[in-house]
């Protein structure tokens, strides 16, 4: 089967590879739908690190589950059934684990990274996903597109639980990719009075105002975000920050901007060692709340499917692109050249 992989030269290839191989201790999941992530893109531009060559790269996905094994029957899983997966798989064993917070698993595993990706036709689920019931059925009213945007949309709602919106509150999102795009949705699912997305692209600041009625984009280059920030919330300032771009400066704006005893999330990651960006006197004695967050779990998916199913959430009006494998490299190219929000790969075409 064609798939995108990183190779033992850590070069980004389309390649044959195996198909998965039927065992009593594992899934395959015919992949109907995978999306490309922020992750992946910055493989793409820089390469990884954290993955063993060779991979197939991937990890936002869904499909049908072809094969189901005696372990899988035995957790409930069955051949035929529409699914989606949660990528990041956690030992079950450790304290983190135990409180519920298998991404921050000792011993984390993930899908692309230490196991085979999704940017391919088929993919295997291991065993220790199947125990850790990392595999979700998915209602029929939800799209296989749709579907392979739900672990980047739990990833947002996982920052989200720290930062306890709450009506009335102003939020304020630095960027305005997809995930900038959730957050501001999730926001205005939780009451928020106002959300301003501040966004220096203009192509993308446009896109957020469409995609997410009733934001606010904040232009920061030709626009004092700091002005425009207290201006709209009566000089108190936001209630809420979030980070959601991976600039060092903005995690030292955020805050400047936010209100005293304000929340601040620092969802996107820093290049380098990330030190040096946090101003200790203003947390102190603006008693800021600081938090970061990494991946998501199971319980954020199945929250935001229930959020789709209930038509509160439409993720798939973020999909600009969809493609093949044959053509995955154009769309990373195209992603990085004309801002495209989502693209999905359809690995059986």
């Amino acid at each position: 089967m064609k798939a995108l992989i990183m190779d033992e030269e850590r070069h980004l290839i389309v390649k044959d590879m195996p198909k998965p191989q039927e065992k009593d201790e594992n899934i395959i999941i015919k992949v109907e739908a995978a999306s490309i992530c922020g992750t992946d893109m910055r493989t793409f531009l820089k390469g990884n690190a954290k993955i063993d060559p060779p991979r197939i790269l991937g990890h936002e996905c869904a499909g049908t589950i072809i094969h189901a094994g005696s372990l899988a029957k035995e957790h409930g899983y069955h051949e035929g059934e529409r699914v989606t997966v949660a990528p990041a798989i956690g030992c079950g064993q450790c304290p983190a684990c135990k409180k519920g917070h298998t991404n921050m698993c000792d011993h984390l595993t993930t899908i692309g990274f230490q196991y085979e990706g999704v940017f391919a036709p088929y993919v295997e689920i291991p065993k220790q996903a199947i125990i850790m019931e990392n595999v979700i059925k998915l209602p029929d009213n939800i799209s296989y597109d749709n579907a392979s945007l739900i672990e980047p949309a739990a990833c947002a709602l996982n920052g989200q639980s720290y930062m306890h919106i709450e009506p009335g509150d102003h939020v304020v999102i630095y960027g305005s990719g997809i995930i900038g795009c959730i957050h501001a949705e999730l926001a205005f699912l939780k009451g928020a009075a106002k959300v301003m997305i501040v966004e220096p692209v203009e192509k993308r600041g446009k896109i957020a105002i469409e995609k997410v009625p009733g934001v606010i984009w904040i232009n920061p280059f030709t626009q004092n975000t700091v002005e425009e920030v207290m201006k709209e919330t009566d000089n108190y300032g936001a209630d809420v920050v979030i980070t959601a771009t991976s600039v060092p400066s903005v995690h030292t704006e955020a805050q400047i901007i936010a209100a005293k005893m304000g929340r601040i999330s620092l969802f996107g990651g820093l290049p380098g060692e990330g030190k040096g960006h946090l101003d200790s006197n203003l947390i102190h004695y603006k008693e800021l709340q600081v938090c970061g967050v990494h991946a998501t779990t199971v319980h954020f998916m199945k929250e935001i499917i229930n959020l789709m199913e209930e038509g509160r959430l439409n993720l798939g009006k973020y999909v600009e692109m969809t493609t093949n494998i044959d053509n995955i490299m154009d769309a990373f190219a195209a992603i990085r050249d004309k801002n495209i929000m989502k693209v999905v790969l359809h690995p059986q075409e």
